[in-house]
């Protein structure tokens, strides 16, 4: 069962070709752990592709508290790694290998003594046991290594400490050098290290897994470990530049060592002459061969210095010279802005209005915006939007059958790169040519900032059925006009609810996104024009229709809801069960609908929210009836309320 209260640890395992038998000694060695709490420990196992794992299979752990998130296709254990740092809500953070485990009964108690003894710390760093390749007698032996800062296992790394930093596995490392990468930001940045001096981990021996089934692992991944020295080099720009002097130097000493150490392959000897020398290109400014060969002769002193400078002298040539064009250095992807967008039909000339009135937009750089576009279970678009609109960076992705704009949208954070998200209708636009640079200024004026809201315009028919626009102010039922940190959205697991597919699935997000946020900006200004289409999902169907709809899809959505209060805030389910009963008892007397089939089923709803909260639920109460009483609002007006109490025992039943 899933938990939103924060916990001591979140253990995320990458699972891809291991099956029930393969992962079962790990999880027996978590299942046998003793000295700790096992309510305070959730267990995240990412299934990269591959083989998925039968979820029956994990009932047999029952001190674990698993949970499986399995996608296709794969993306390599650094991308699986990121999804449970995402999912994480805990105070630490552990990673293991799915094909290994730990080498005692109390690995997990000695961070909780070193917690125990000194307090918390950002990383609690302990020694591993590596298992050898099985000698000539067919036994394995097993060696005790140091603390290695380059593998992800045998360490709990603080989240906030990640989260507060923006470290992040590398989409570019997919599968060899990923943990390099990762654990040279949080090692390096570290100000507050633990050193366990005890072992808690087997690296246990496999001739098939990545590192082993190679005849030499760095030859056949050598392009890979000079891509993640020029991130690296990228990174240390970007968060301490006083030390790329030194790092780039040293960078290129590792890298040539590595080089004659470890020959690449011949399948990779292109690809390892092109990293190199992009390495070469964009750090040139940094680059001092003499300097660079005094740490090289620290590291290795038998390495020949005239060879190291003709090869790096040669190879920097043919970079500035020859092959400048063709070498680019990594782009990050990622943008300032992903806008969401859902489409459901045929004609995408629909989304026109909108991509226009996104690629009009003027202070902002249109590069940093990526267009998410869901087709939700439509044919592929006939018209080229990326040729109709050459200045928008647009994205679209195919969902094999609709699923509604909720779960739409939900893909589409799946898929989002910026640092903020906006979602759209497809039939709307932006209000302005300025609407972005708008929202962008209180960006900057606020940079904490988890959600920023702005007003919108709706259009609307006046008495003589002529549209005009009117001013809404700010709107915490619908998704449109604000932007979402994506970082905060992703840290708290915040999303649209897969079952709520048409209505009130904007209520659900906003309400559990608000209730999370410490940090609301409003801007007092429109930034977006919601039309008014005929053809639109809520307009499609007859206003009785419509109404029914209403009532059930509201019933659901609190259902939901309430499930979710049980783990995110219980302590606001009380008040929340006394406001739901009086919204839908003045929709229900408003609509005056008298349909007995609506009845039944909106019993059957209700009688599960009791159910599920029946430790909060009191029926009718006084101060119910006072909430009723004082409410003023379009359901209520013309509607008493001293029918309540007999609405309340009609339609909530308790049994």
């Amino acid at each position: 069962m899933n938990s939103y209260k924060e916990r001591l640890l979140t253990i995320v395992i990458p699972q891809h070709s291991e099956n029930e038998e393969g992962i079962k000694p790990l999880l027996s060695s978590l299942n046998n752990q003793i000295g700790v709490d096992f309510s305070e420990i959730t267990i995240f196992i990412i299934g990269d592709g591959g083989y998925q794992l039968s979820n029956d299979f994990f009932e047999r752990f029952t001190q674990l508290n698993i949970n499986y998130d399995y996608y296709i296709p794969a993306h390599g254990p650094g991308y699986a790694r990121q999804r449970g740092l995402n999912l994480a809500n805990s105070h630490y953070i552990a990673y293991l290998d799915a094909d290994d485990m730990l080498n005692t009964v109390n690995a997990l108690w000695k961070f909780t003594n070193v917690i125990r003894k000194s307090g918390h710390h950002e990383v609690i760093f302990s020694r591993y046991i590596e298992e050898l390749k099985p000698n000539e007698l067919g036994y394995n032996e097993f060696q005790v290594r140091e603390f290695n800062p380059s593998a992800a296992y045998g360490k709990w790394i603080d989240v906030q400490y990640i989260r507060e930093h923006k470290f992040f596995w590398h989409p570019l490392l997919p599968y060899a050098y990923e943990d390099t990468f990762f654990l040279d930001q949080v090692i390096t940045f570290s100000k507050d290290i633990y050193y366990l001096d005890s072992p808690t981990y087997t690296w246990l021996y496999h001739t098939n897994s990545i590192v082993r089934k190679d005849v030499d692992y760095n030859r056949a991944h050598l392009n890979e470990y000079i891509r993640e020295n020029r991130l690296w080099a990228l990174e240390v720009k970007k968060r301490a530049p006083q030390r790329l002097y030194f790092d780039v130097n040293n960078g290129l000493a590792n890298m040539y060592r590595f080089l004659k150490k470890h020959p690449p392959l011949k399948s990779i000897q292109q690809k390892v002459s092109d990293e190199f020398k992009a390495y070469l290109l964009e750090n040139e400014s940094y680059i001092n061969l003499d300097y660079s060969q005094e740490l090289l002769q620290t590291k290795d002193p038998s390495l020949d210095k005239q060879q190291y400078n003709s090869y790096l002298n040669k190879l920097l040539k043919k970079a500035l010279f020859t092959d400048q064009v063709r070498i680019s250095p990594y782009q990050f992807d990622h943008r300032e802005l992903s806008i969401i967008v859902p489409f459901h039909g045929k004609d995408n000339r629909v989304l026109y209005p909108l991509l226009s009135s996104i690629a009009r937009q003027v202070g902002v750089k249109l590069p940093q915006i990526e267009v998410i576009i869901i087709i939700d279970g439509g044919d592929h678009f006939s018209i080229n939007l990326k040729d109709t609109f050459p200045d928008l960076n647009i994205k679209l992705f195919y969902l094999p059958k609709v699923v509604g704009p909720g779960p739409a949208r939900s893909e589409g954070l799946k898929h989002a790169h910026g640092r903020f998200v906006m979602f759209c209708d497809a039939d709307d636009q932006l209000y302005s040519c300025t609407s972005l640079f708008l929202m962008w200024q209180q960006v900057q004026k606020n940079p904490t900032a988890q959600i920023i809201m702005a007003k919108y315009a709706n259009e609307q028919l006046n008495a003589s059925k002529q549209p005009y626009l009117a001013t809404w102010d700010y709107n915490f039922g619908s998704v449109y006009p604000s932007w979402f940190n994506l970082e905060f959205l992703r840290s708290y697991k915040i999303d649209f609810h897969p079952a709520l597919h048409r209505y009130y699935e904007d209520t659900f997000f906003m309400g559990i996104a608000f209730r999370i946020a410490k940090k609301v900006v409003f801007l007092d200004k429109k930034i977006y024009t919601h039309t008014l289409n005929p053809n639109s999902l809520i307009h499609q169907s007859s206003i009785i229709s419509r109404q029914k709809a209403f009532l059930t899809e509201f019933c659901r959505e609190n259902y939901y809801w309430f499930k979710e209060s049980q783990m995110r805030f219980p302590q606001t389910i009380q008040n929340d069960l006394n406001n739901f009963i009086v919204s839908l008892y003045y929709m229900y007397y408003q609509y005056n609908l008298n349909d007995k089939e609506l009845d039944e089923r909106l019993k059957v709803i209700l009688s599960k929210i009791v159910k599920y909260n029946k430790n909060f639920w009191q029926g009718w109460t006084t101060q119910v009836q006072i909430i009723a009483d004082k409410t003023a609002s379009t359901d209520s007006a013309g509607i008493t309320s001293q029918n309540l109490k007999k609405f309340i025992s009609t339609f909530f039943n308790n049994e």
